[in-house]
């Protein structure tokens, strides 16, 4: 398996990917009218699949967000649910700290409370920094809160004090 950045060519079977994702998961929550777009969101400096040698089986994208010039925003993960515990979505994470790193960037994800997800982004060495308003709804209107976490790559890079 390799993780590799996402190409032109691969956004029909990442909408696939989500199709399913969405089916099994509810994620995203509604279905986007352009799910392409939904993909490829605003200030999206690199998105990356996980790629199993038959195509996607994973994705991930990263954000500059307006006034946060020390972190750039994890979004859009998503893993195949018929490929799971296969080891991408740890590969994308592995993938996303090399990104993160590669830009001298830190890394911050909101994702609403579940724990299996908040294993795997512990295990990944995302520390937990808080719990926020989401800033979207369900479909019927609740506003979830959102568990806020932070990827120190600044703080760990080869050579810094704190690597040791």
């Amino acid at each position: 398996m390799t993780v590799r950045p996402r190409t032109g060519a691969d956004l029909p079977a990442c909408v696939a990917l989500l199709r399913a994702v969405h089916a099994a998961d509810r994620y995203p929550s509604t279905w986007p009218a352009d799910p392409a777009a939904f993909l490829s969101p605003p200030g999206t400096v690199v998105a990356l699949v996980a790629d199993a040698g038959g195509g996607p089986a994973g994705h991930a994208a990263l954000l500059a967000e307006p006034g946060d010039g020390a972190a750039l925003r994890l979004t859009r993960v998503f893993t195949d649910p018929a490929r799971r515990r296969a080891g991408h979505a740890r590969a994308l994470l592995d993938g996303v700290a090399a990104e993160l790193a590669a830009r001298g960037r830190d890394g911050v994800l909101d994702v609403v409370e579940s724990p299996a997800a908040e294993r795997l982004y512990r295990a990944a060495g995302w520390v937990r920094a808080g719990t926020v308003p989401a800033g979207w709804r369900f479909p019927d209107g609740r506003e979830p809160l959102a568990v806020v976490y932070r990827l120190p790559v600044t703080h760990c890079r080869t050579g810094d004090d704190g690597a040791k």
